[in-house]
């Protein structure tokens, strides 16, 4: 499990010192940077809202998929696959956005609030474990919440550094 997450954390590392090499579909991006509203950054960091909220819930329901399989290790390889779609979006997004870097903090902020509201929701559920039993050990379950609290605080700081601070900035800053 070890293995697991420090091949993730030197994988998104090195997706964000790569950023700007990164490949992202240029017909998506030409797409949203012509699109009026998308300029505007409540709308664009609110659509980034819904797109990470959609894609979250997307990777809950596929997770239910082992369950009903027995294939070993399907579950690490969709968490692998939903992180590289979502730095993929987010770079997609951090390209087609152009506007002045106060403004795209907010689309940022925004798009991203997504994971600080679920790791708020994180920390709330791990300081409120109590047990369902007399004698019941809540140490897996808090484990639990405290493992979602760091996923979300990570989803939540990579999607702010992505679309943020490695998008193009124009003229107008």
């Amino acid at each position: 499990m070890l293995i697991f997450f420090l091949a993730g954390t030197v994988l998104v590392l090195a997706m964000i010192i790569f950023s700007r090499t990164l490949w992202v579909p240029s017909g998506m991006i030409e797409r949203l940077s012509k699109k009026k509203w998308f300029q505007n950054h409540w709308l664009s960091g609110g659509y980034l809202f819904g797109i990470n909220a959609l894609y979250f819930g997307t990777t809950i329901c596929l997770l239910f998929l082992p369950i009903f399989t027995n294939i070993p290790y399907l579950h690490l390889v969709l968490m692998f696959l939903a992180t590289i779609v979502s730095i993929f979006t987010w770079s997609a997004f951090s390209t087609a956005w152009t506007g002045s870097f106060k403004n795209r903090l907010k689309m940022a902020f925004t798009g991203s609030s997504f994971y600080l509201i679920l790791a708020l929701i994180m920390v709330i559920q791990w300081v409120s474990v109590k047990p369902l039993y007399p004698n019941e050990d809540t140490f897996m379950r808090a484990l639990g919440w405290m493992l979602g609290f760091f996923v979300s605080a990570v989803a939540f700081s990579v999607c702010f550094i992505f679309t943020a601070f490695l998008g193009k900035r124009s003229a107008r800053v």
